[in-house]
């Protein structure tokens, strides 16, 4: 259901701080983290805190 819901135009999932709705629930939860400052995913080497994963891998 979800897979076919992000190749629709149907977003069931608005944030409540912005326009931006998601067609998955777990994009919302990540995009919340955007307004949040939730930076779960720590550097070992910094410190340094990042709010995705693949932003952890590219630095």
């Amino acid at each position: 259901k979800a897979h076919l819901r992000s190749h629709s135009q149907l977003k069931p999932f608005s944030c409540t701080h912005c326009p931006r709705a998601f067609s998955r629930k777990h994009d919302l939860e990540r995009h919340s983290r955007v307004h949040s400052g939730d930076k779960p995913y720590l550097c070992e080497a910094c410190g340094k805190g990042f709010p995705r994963s693949d932003a952890l891998r590219r630095h």
